[in-house]
């Protein structure tokens, strides 16, 4: 990542922040230049823990990535170089994955995790299996600075299933499930491999990150999965379910004026809800 000044990384990388994740940036000289400020999120592991509990699994010329096991607690830390101002500094995320549950190095086979199982676990959703907000809010902050450095447009689609309280408040929760899973796979079968990415959001919004895209495709991406969607047989219990999601569609550019990932989601939100209110089954 490169940045040319030290303002402009901050209002990039504390879009990245949350209770979870904590970022820190250095120096060569391993001093350090910012970290972030959430009293909420600290490891409290004593230098015997981090002698016996960290383990390096993942390092190369351009990321290190190793994971800290602690009684109570799960924490994957990575670490990226980046270009402040013309200058080399380690970029250093800590994520706090599980904690409140308990770990033994005895009966935890962790050892036997491979990197990418404990990555997954950090971004996955474990009801779709889609990424998960956390992805979003690392990954689309990243996205949008590499689209604004080659002078590329980069769009959103922000997904919502109309009327889904009332398929859980008819056919009970399971029924949501279900269709919350058949929707993501739906999702990642039509988006073409390479054109972008789809997470959920939260409860039944579903986030389709496409770089490089501008507002035409992204709308016609959207029109095409809407009627894909809309199309789609949806049943539980051998009862069909009929399905329909309204969309927002947000492009940016580098000259937007978008300063943070808040913002752009903020932006596809309103279009969103623009859809609903043109009577939903919508692009907007």
């Amino acid at each position: 990542m490169v940045f040319n000044t030290l303002a402009e990384a901050l209002t990039i990388i504390q879009a990245l922040e949350s209770a979870n994740t904590s970022i820190c940036i250095t120096d060569t000289d391993h001093k350090i230049i910012y970290e972030s400020s959430k009293s909420g999120y600290k490891l409290n592991l004593s230098p015997d823990h981090l002698n016996k509990l960290e383990t390096g699994f993942y390092h190369s010329a351009n990321a290190a990535f190793r994971v800290l096991l602690n009684d109570n607690s799960l924490t994957t830390i990575t670490t990226l170089p980046v270009l402040i101002a013309g200058r080399p500094y380690s970029l250093e995320f800590k994520q706090l994955i599980r904690q409140n549950t308990y770990f033994s190095l005895e009966s935890y086979h962790f050892e036997n995790l491979s990197i990418h199982q404990i990555k997954e676990m950090a971004i996955t959703d474990s009801l779709t299996k889609l990424y998960n907000r956390r992805y979003i809010d690392e990954r689309l902050p990243i996205d949008i600075q590499s689209s604004f450095e080659l002078a590329r447009p980069l769009s959103i689609l922000f997904i919502d299933i109309d009327y889904f309280k009332k398929i859980n408040d008819q056919n009970g929760h399971a029924a949501g499930d279900q269709v919350l899973q058949k929707l993501a796979l739906l999702l990642q079968k039509q988006l073409r491999r390479g054109s972008g990415w789809v997470a959920r959001y939260g409860g039944d919004e579903l986030l389709i990150c496409l770089p490089g895209s501008g507002k035409k495709v992204a709308r016609s991406i959207a029109n095409r999965l809407r009627e894909a969607i809309e199309h789609c047989p949806f049943y539980f219990k051998g009862k069909a379910i009929n399905i329909t999601c309204s969309i927002g569609v947000q492009t940016i550019f580098k000259d937007s004026g978008v300063v943070n990932i808040a913002e752009l989601i903020a932006m596809a939100d309103h279009n969103l809800y623009q859809a609903k209110n043109e009577g939903r089954n919508k692009v907007h």
